[in-house]
Order: C-alpha cells, then sequence, then structure tokens
C-alpha cells in the first residue's frame, strides 16, 4: 500500500513537472533581434542567436572598411578582458580601451569603394559562448586586396552576443618559390 501511494504521488509530481516545463515553452518564445535593445515590451525574453550576431558582423565589417567603426564596436563587449590580435595594424590588444583604440585607428583610413566577402569555415556555439572562423576578401577601388584569416569568439551578455576576441591574420599566397615548383 505505501509503496502504491508513493507511485502515485512520484506520477503526481511528474506530470505537474511536465505540465510546468510545457507552459514555460509557450510563454517564452525568444525575440531574435540580433544585438539590438527589443522594441517589444520590457517583460518579453530577449534571446539573440548567434547567427544574427554573425550577420551584423559583416554588415559592421564592411562599415569598418569604408572608415566607420561606430557600428563595429557596438558588437564588442566593454570589459577588461577583452583581446584583438592582428588585423590592419598587426596589433595585439587587451581590455577595452586598447580595443576601442584599435578599431579606431583601423577605421581612421577611409575607403569609399569597398567590396566585402567572406567564407564561412566553421561555427558552433553553445549557451553562453560561440565561434566563428571564416575568411574574409577586402577589394578596395585603388587596386588594394586583402584577405584574412580570421577567428571570432562570442560570448553573452545579457542574452546578446557580444565579440569578446578577434584574431586577424593575412592569408598567405600560393605563390611558389623555384625549388618547389619543379
Amino acid at each position: 500500500m505505501k509503496r502504491n501511494i508513493s507511485v502515485f504521488i512520484l506520477l503526481i509530481l511528474l506530470a505537474s513537472s511536465f505540465k510546468y516545463r510545457t507552459m514555460t515553452r509557450e510563454n517564452t518564445q525568444p525575440v531574435i533581434t540580433a544585438g539590438y535593445g527589443s522594441k517589444h515590451s520590457p517583460k518579453a525574453v530577449a534571446t539573440f542567436s548567434l547567427d544574427a550576431a554573425v550577420a551584423d558582423l559583416h554588415k559592421a565589417n564592411l562599415e569598418m572598411a569604408k572608415g566607420n567603426p561606430a557600428f563595429f564596436k557596438t558588437l564588442w563587449s566593454h570589459q577588461d578582458d577583452v583581446t584583438i590580435f592582428g588585423g590592419v595594424e598587426n596589433a595585439d590588444s587587451k581590455g577595452w580601451n586598447a580595443v576601442e583604440a584599435c578599431l579606431n585607428n583601423a577605421g581612421s583610413i577611409p575607403a569609399k569603394d569597398v567590396a566585402y566577402t567572406f567564407e564561412k569555415v566553421a561555427s558552433q556555439e553553445s549557451a553562453t559562448q560561440g565561434y566563428l572562423i571564416q575568411k574574409e576578401h577586402y577589394r578596395f577601388a585603388d587596386g588594394r586586396k586583402v584577405d584574412l584569416h580570421v577567428t571570432v569568439l562570442f560570448r553573452k551578455e545579457n542574452n546578446v552576443w557580444k565579440i569578446a576576441h578577434r584574431q586577424a591574420d593575412p592569408i598567405a599566397s600560393n605563390a611558389k618559390s623555384d625549388k618547389t615548383s619543379k
């Protein structure tokens, strides 16, 4: 008899737990706004996708190449542990103040006509961290070309994906020396 009562109580708890989880999922549908504040009611639960953050990153890269770092800077975490390695100035910067200065310097050379393309190599996300590995290609009107291998580490801050680290290295040309091409 005691065992039957215990099983019955366990079944009731299990059923009520399932009902509660189902109701919670139905009431907290994510609002995807990719880095911008929600225009919905403040009670809405905001969960931004990494894919949307990456799409914003691509827009920001083009703006940065045109000499406007403002949008790119909004995508970054402003914590003291953020880092940036490589890139235009081949800088190694740690902390938001140093990273911001690096981004301002990189954006100080405006280019009116620039083409930006990218090739995603890999990406993955967990509940609080994510990464993106891609190739970036910049073509400027004056004939300059910049091709980079880029790794970007993201972390969630207040349910928004923010950049915590970026490393950009030039892609080595495939030109072979005379000895290796024979």
